[in-house]
């Protein structure tokens, strides 16, 4: 049966990932919070303080990303398709001109709200949008460059969302904006490089030459335990205990699965890693809590009515007669 209109409207919506918003949302708040204990010398707790107009305009400097997340599926889609999980561009059968609708909407939408209020935040919507296209489109296409692939990926979240949640707080861009950013880049270099771990193989199989598919995966791994202990250092020098304490956590799942090496362990460091970075973020920036529940809610509920399957598991669900 075709889909009705509603069905493509979300679709649409959810072709942008709005899941894997959070970190966005996260890494914004971990830079807000930075800019404002430099600023105005505030204290641990200063992102409580923040109005609704904060979290606002950081969820619309993500639309910037989901525009981007819309994009490397349409550029990747053959390669999604002979991996695990279910992209829902490859396996969902949706047109790919609904994908490009998605991504022009979302798109220009980053760029023209801010010039209503807050113009400098459109530059970094720009500076997203900018780095998906080389990350995602030949014939730059980093996303299957060793290097280039998780390095675009830091900049764009330990720099680039960073930057903007650093403006938001009204803080000076300067040497201090660099030393301050520079924790959550090399953790998230880390992160970049362990999320490809698993898709190494279907990567390889289609010409992707990601840094796991050149290096190796255990010499990948080894390169993102580099990158957390640089990291934590960093965050130490830095004086930024919320980075030090995430960095922290990560370390002994990047070294369990450097001695254990399974499958388990190696979802672990990303997942895991990740997911504890989300609840210190929300710690500092109380907001993001329930715009990551919604968030989580409505990417159930999509996959459970529009797929019939749970998320995230994937796992069909039995229909009823």
């Amino acid at each position: 049966m075709r889909p009705s209109l509603p069905q493509r409207f979300a679709d649409a919506v959810f072709l942008s990932r709005p899941l894997l918003w959070i970190p966005v949302w996260g890494y914004c708040a971990f830079g807000y919070a930075a800019g404002l204990r430099y600023s105005r010398g505030a204290d641990f707790f200063c992102g409580w303080h923040a109005s609704l107009r904060i979290p606002a305009w950081m969820l619309v400097f993500s639309l910037s990303v989901g525009a981007v997340y819309v994009f490397n599926q349409i550029a990747d889609r053959e390669v999604d398709a002979a991996n695990a999980g279910f992209p829902l561009l490859a396996k969902g059968d949706i047109p790919i001109p609904v994908a490009w609708i998605s991504a022009g909407f979302l798109a220009l939408s980053s760029l023209l709200v801010p010039l209503c209020a807050r113009p400098f935040l459109a530059f970094f919507s720009l500076l997203s949008l900018v780095l998906g296209i080389v990350y995602s489109a030949k014939p730059f296409r980093l996303a299957g460059r060793p290097w280039f692939d998780f390095l675009t990926n830091a900049a764009g979240y330990g720099c680039v969302a960073f930057g903007a949640g650093w403006y938001l707080s009204g803080a000076s861009f300067g040497a201090r904006f660099f030393v301050s950013s520079a924790p959550y880049f090399l953790l998230m270099c880390a992160g970049s490089i362990s999320s490809t771990l698993p898709d190494a193989e279907g990567d390889a199989a289609h010409g992707k030459n990601t840094t796991a598919v050149v290096l190796g995966v255990k010499k990948a791994h080894y390169a993102a335990c580099v990158f957390i202990a640089a990291g934590l250092v960093s965050a130490l020098l830095a004086g930024d205990w919320a980075a030090a304490a995430c960095a922290a956590f990560a370390v002994p799942l990047y070294a369990l699965h450097a001695v254990r090496g399974t499958a388990a362990t190696m979802e672990s460091t990303y997942k895991i890693g990740g997911m504890v970075m989300m609840l210190v973020a929300a710690f500092l920036f109380p907001w993001l809590a329930p715009a990551a529940l919604v968030s989580l809610g409505a990417t159930v509920l999509y996959f459970r009515l529009r797929f019939h399957v749970s998320y995230p598991s994937l796992v069909p669900i039995p229909r009823k007669d």
